[in-house]
């Protein structure tokens, strides 16, 4: 009975893969039966793990995050919190394995994509065991089990590079496209480290947030935190490192999470810092021009541009430039047309081989999906020959539900539509809008008044059914 419920999963399963943007040869999908149902035995097939990825998920969005956060966080409270935690974290980490499980044969066997498997079993098996949390103690019992998981999580990027990598040059293929998974990889961890650090962080006190939200965020002293990094690993590369100059609306402020902008910012100046320096050294000039960082909020979003005079994009690889795996240092433009690999977009090999994450040509990818996580976008113009624009858009007013305008997850949204932010429970987008016009300041933080009343409690708002 096990074996035929098994067969017929995977037959579903070799269904959908093209969906997913993977193509696999008749033969590789065979021998991952094969090893499926025989080698790898019942450790690797878990009837859990379907069960939990059909259950709906409820997606947050950054005013739930502030109205389940703020006020006085009771016991009461936090034990609600964590079992609307349990309810998210399990089927988001069964899809994923789901994901992991029906790769081609090649990528399945890949260490790396094991590691990857091994950890988020373990995890899962972890979270799905726990007992209901009931009382302070199991929530205190709970909060030690998160932070380990999310520690033990630090090395899934880099391990998943590196599989999808070793699998992509061994196929020679451009049929082995990954670029989906990687993305839906990424963007569900960044969901559930978003989840399981808000819970843990509702334990803590700190002045100005709700868990790991800042209420008044200011782009501009986030960006003067991450230029000295920046520059820094531009001065180890080559000696010297472009200043920056801010114009625009440099005193706003909006309710973010400060380490996802920290990272976007992060990545983009870097590259920017980069480009200047690598175009202006050949062009033997004494002295690099500044990168410009103009802020701009209007009604809806706050929008970041960067705008560098590091000689551009080649346009044979700019539609490449979001593809995981794909770096334009030291690449070769006609010559990247010819190479073989397939899996990853054009990938830099001396760069993967000799360089950390931060050579991976996963910076910009990835500062995309964060961005992408809570309805805001990252878009590059290049002008060939001068510079590069590169344009970061964020909804400063917390309504957009998580992967509310991202592309991927195709199955599940086929197969279940999950939960979406119930709207009627809090502000309306005009009502926050005008807030924020008139304390021109051009991004406000609203005052949570849902039906039942200013800082109801959970209980009556229809916490945790809907978060």
């Amino acid at each position: 009975m096990r074996r035929a419920a098994a067969q017929l999963w995977f037959s579903a399963e070799r269904a959908r893969l093209p969906r997913l943007g993977i193509a696999t040869p008749r033969a590789a999908t065979e021998r991952t039966q094969r090893s499926f149902l025989s080698g790898h035995g019942d450790g690797f097939y878990d009837a859990r793990i379907q069960q939990w990825a059909d259950k709906p998920i409820v997606r947050l969005s950054i005013s739930r995050m502030l109205i389940t956060g703020e006020g006085q966080v009771t016991p009461e409270r936090l034990v609600a919190t964590a079992q609307h935690v349990q309810r998210e974290l399990s089927p988001r980490l069964a899809r994923r394995l789901l994901d992991i499980e029906t790769l081609p044969y090649i990528v399945v066997e890949n260490p790396h994509i094991q590691r990857v498997h091994k950890l988020y079993k373990r995890a899962f098996e972890k979270l799905v065991t726990f007992p209901p949390v009931q009382n302070a103690q199991q929530d205190a019992q709970f909060v030690l089990m998160l932070k380990d998981l999310v520690q033990e999580g630090v090395q899934v990027v880099p391990w998943l590079a590196r599989g999808v990598y070793e699998a992509s040059m061994r196929v020679q293929s451009p049929r082995l496209n990954c670029n989906q998974f990687l993305s839906d990889m990424i963007m569900s961890r960044i969901s559930r480290r978003v989840i399981a650090e808000q819970y843990i962080a509702m334990h803590q006190d700190r002045p100005g947030y709700v868990g790991v939200v800042c209420r008044e965020l200011s782009p501009r002293k986030v960006l003067e935190r991450v230029a000295p990094e920046a520059q820094a690993a531009c001065e180890r590369t080559y000696g010297v490192s472009p200043q920056y100059e801010v114009e625009g609306d440099v005193d706003v402020t909006f309710q973010y999470l400060p380490t996802h902008l920290e990272y976007i910012l992060f990545e983009l100046l870097k590259n920017a810092m980069r480009a200047v320096a690598e175009h202006h050294q050949k062009k033997g000039a004494a002295s690099l021009p500044p990168i410009k960082v103009l802020f701009a909020c209007g009604p809806s979003d706050l929008t970041i541009r960067i705008s560098d005079t590091g000689g551009g994009v080649p346009r044979e690889i700019l539609p490449r430039v979001f593809d995981f795996g794909f770096s334009s240092l030291k690449v070769n433009a006609a010559a990247a047309q010819d190479s073989p690999g397939g899996g990853l977009g054009q990938i830099d090999r001396n760069v993967l081989e000799t360089s950390p994450m931060a050579g991976l040509g996963f910076g910009l990818p990835v500062s995309r999906l964060y961005a992408q996580y809570f309805g805001g976008d990252v878009h590059l113009v290049s002008m060939e020959g001068y510079g590069c624009d590169v344009y970061i858009r964020l909804d400063h007013l917390g309504d957009a539900a998580e992967f509310r305008d991202y592309e991927g997850f195709e199955i599940w949204r086929s197969l279940r539509t999950d939960t979406p932010i119930n709207l009627d429970r809090e502000p309306a987008r005009a009502t926050a809008a005008a807030a924020a016009a008139a304390s021109g300041k051009g991004a406000a933080v609203a005052t949570w008044a849902g039906k039942g009343g200013e800082h109801a409690p959970l209980e009556r708002m229809g916490w945790p059914a809907v978060l």
